[in-house]
């Protein structure tokens, strides 16, 4: 019998301090009903988003393209077993995958499509089996058509995995016995066309591809546990986050690709069924536990540093989704009473991804617009993992600010400078990184 770990908990609302923005309670939240203790969201963008559930056998599905001021029943023809898995292609299409049978305890479980804002849904996947459970969908932000789906095995002993590029309607599927058989609700990611991994349930380990499931590959972590609900990744992969149902405020992070993990405090109160998701194209994370004070923490360094995110003692979120449009990272977040939270974050000074290609060299491009006020923009691209940092200075000599200090996968980035407090004159930024040390000169023209 598959058992959803996620704990309930009443939740009331979620609101976030001014030290990194405010979460907002989507007023439309109240027209959603039925969608059970365990909904999950996908997010489009700022203003579209999507949300799966269900309660015995009733399949819910609701979708928002107006921020949250109203979420339309979008179920249409659907029947069978509630959802645990969901991911929202665009405003019209999106992928949900259910628990098997009523009450999520397994079976033949199947994932369905909708292209028509939810009027008709096609079954077009299904397991097998008398076990199958799907624990989550994954997709990239960069190309929402490309998804990983990953479920319990459906018999025997070997996880069932599928992935589409073309938005749901094909899909290649496979299968591994590695790590484990049972996966865990909402620890399914990908990052790539190639990278998606999950973590499993009754051991503190995470399983992940590097190569598009032709070959998989096992970490055990660091901290203790025997349920895996919290796993993400950094684009390339080389950054991992975990965390079991037990572990917070302890949650394990590793540099290398997954083979070797460290403990990591995140600071707090904190406990409970931990979600955890990266911005995709971006260094920054955010990390959810179900019970304690203030249980939301925001890393912008691969998950090095953490900073609490007040919820006024409120908990009970569990899931939640992200996405990028430069400079801003727009989330949703749901809780298992149906509430849904939004969050607009601008992170003009944070790192972004170029493109999922691995340079040959170091190199410090041109910032533009030069000149420029008051934002302007710095590409660099290192081909190795390593510590990165980069500092503006004035004529002067002085440094007036520090865009990154952490350490980095091998790709090709971008990073935004605001100099809107700064007057107008020649600056200069500064990029080290490994042996590699390069001085560019930018003009601030007010």
């Amino acid at each position: 019998m598959k058992t959803n770990l996620r704990i309930i908990a009443l939740t009331i609302f979620l609101f976030v301090s001014a030290s990194y923005s405010q979460w907002t309670y989507c007023p439309g939240s109240v027209e959603m009903t039925g969608l059970g203790s365990f909904p999950y969201i996908s997010i489009v963008d700022q203003n579209t988003a999507w949300v799966a559930g269900g309660i015995g056998g009733a399949p819910k599905v609701y979708r928002t393209t107006n921020g949250g001021l109203n979420f339309i029943n979008s179920a249409g023809n659907l029947t069978g077993p509630e959802f645990y898995a969901i991911w929202a292609v665009d405003a019209s299409t999106c992928i949900v995958g259910d628990g098997g049978s009523s009450g999520g305890t397994g079976g033949n479980a199947k994932i369905w499509r909708t292209s028509n804002g939810g009027a008709n849904w096609t079954n077009v996947l299904t397991t097998g089996g008398t076990a199958g459970f799907f624990n989550g969908i994954s997709g990239v932000l960069l190309n929402r058509n490309i998804a990983y789906a990953q479920s319990d095995a459906p018999s025997g002993s070997s996880i069932f995995w599928a992935k589409t590029t073309d938005g749901g309607i094909i899909w290649q599927t496979g299968s591994t016995s590695t790590g484990g058989s049972v996966g865990i609700a909402g620890s399914v990611w990908c990052s790539s066309e190639q990278i998606f991994g999950y973590g499993i349930n009754g051991f503190a380990r995470v399983v992940y591809s590097t190569d598009g499931g032709s070959n998989f590959s096992a970490g055990n972590l660091s901290v203790s546990g025997t349920a895996t609900s919290g796993f993400s990744a950094f684009h390339t992969g080389a950054f991992m986050l975990a965390a079991t149902t037990t572990s917070l405020p302890n949650i394990s992070r590793s540099t290398n690709n997954g083979v070797s993990w460290t403990n990591v405090n995140v600071g707090g109160t904190i406990s409970g069924t931990c979600v955890i998701k990266y911005v995709q194209g971006t260094s920054t994370s955010y990390l959810l536990g179900l019970a304690g004070t203030n249980p939301m923490r925001k890393s912008v360094d691969n998950g090095t540093t953490w900073t609490t995110m007040t919820t006024a003692g409120i908990t009970g979120l569990n899931d939640m989704s992200f996405m990028l449009s430069t400079p801003i990272v727009y989330g949703y977040a749901i809780s298992n009473n149906g509430s849904v939270i939004k969050l607009a974050e601008n992170i003009t000074l944070g790192i972004s991804i170029i493109n999922n290609s691995i340079p040959e060299n170091y190199s410090l491009e041109q910032n533009y617009p030069n000149p420029f006020n008051p934002l302007t923009k710095i590409n660099f691209s290192i081909p190795g993992s390593g510590h990165v940092s980069m500092k503006v200075y004035n004529s002067n000599g002085e440094s007036i600010s520090e865009l990154i200090n952490s350490e980095l996968a091998a790709g090709n980035y971008s990073v935004d400078f605001n100099g809107e407090n700064l007057s107008s004159g020649i600056y200069f930024y500064v990029l080290n990184a490994g042996k590699f040390s390069q001085t560019n000169k930018m003009i601030l023209m007010k």
